[in-house]
């Protein structure tokens, strides 16, 4: 007696090769995932080598921020190998990863703001710890720069008070950099009586500029008279001066004046004060007018 085999049925036929195909993708998407992985890998430890190399020598948050953005370009490349991976094995979850990402990026956008922006700043170094500068925020501050982090950089004011700002601060408004400069060229002002010899004055003030420590590059400082005012003459310098003594251009310039003062006072030279003149059509006007003001 024979006996026959009975021939798979095509429903069974389709289910094996479904699940030959089905497991192939698997296969298949384990092994872009593990690829993907070592890739990530290798593109965090770059991350992480690249923002130490490009950061302060001084700065000893250096290497917390790249460890730590190291780690967040790892995970953010492990989310992405598993989204191609499921992807591939025919699971959408395009909208799935979308809708956390909004919701992540709602709850902590400010601070991922400030990691980026301090990123940028120790990648860039357009400044660096030790620097002053001077950043126009909603008040102007001016200081030398003491910490730089991953969510925002210490300032150390003039009158020794610390200003923590946001990075996201330093990267959108504009920066006065004064000790990363060599010198620093400024214009300062000067008046002179009419009765003045201007050749005299134009000689003292240059000679009482280049007296001070804090200029640099003397043989360069101009000095010319610009313009004859209402009761004065006008003389301008253009000096250069070091940045890196914690003066302001203000005090450069209150200091200068000081000398200037006792140097004019020393050669009889008036600085004279704002002259108004009134005139009146009629006396009995000039007569009114005095004794208003002598009430």
């Amino acid at each position: 007696m024979n006996t026959q085999t009975p021939e798979p049925s095509a429903l069974q036929n389709f289910l094996d090769s479904a699940i030959v195909t089905y497991g192939l993708k698997i296969v298949g998407a384990i092994a872009v995932i593990l690829l993907l992985l070592l890739i990530s890998k290798f593109v965090a430890g770059m991350v992480r080598r690249n923002i130490v190399k490009n950061a302060d020598e001084k700065n000893k948050q250096a290497e917390k921020i790249a460890k730590l953005m190291g780690d967040i370009t790892f995970y953010v490349l492990v989310i992405f190998s598993f989204f191609i991976g499921f992807e591939m094995v025919g699971f959408n979850v395009g909208l799935i990863v979308w809708g956390i990402s909004f919701w992540v990026w709602l709850a902590f956008k400010e601070i991922l703001g400030n990691m980026i922006a301090g990123i940028m700043i120790l990648y860039t170094k357009e400044f660096k710890l030790g620097d002053i500068i001077e950043v126009q925020a909603d008040q102007v501050y001016w200081g030398k720069i003491e910490e730089i982090t991953v969510r925002y950089t210490i300032i150390r004011t003039i009158d020794l008070r610390q200003v923590v700002l946001p990075n996201t601060t330093l990267i959108s408004v504009p920066i006065k950099t004064y000790s990363s400069e060599a010198m620093i060229k400024m214009m300062i002002p000067f008046r002179a009586h009419y009765d003045s010899d201007a050749n005299l004055v134009l000689e003292l003030i240059k000679t009482t500029v280049n007296s001070c420590d804090f200029i640099k590059d003397k043989e360069n400082t101009k000095v010319f008279l610009n313009d004859y005012l209402d009761s004065s003459i006008e003389f301008k310098a253009f000096i250069s001066f070091d940045p890196n003594g914690w003066l302001l251009p203000e005090m450069v310039k209150g200091h200068i004046y000081e000398k200037i003062n006792d140097v004019f006072a020393a050669n009889n030279i008036n600085i004279p004060y704002n002259i108004t003149t009134l005139t009146f059509e009629t006396p009995e006007d000039k007569t009114f007018i005095e004794k208003k003001l002598s009430v």
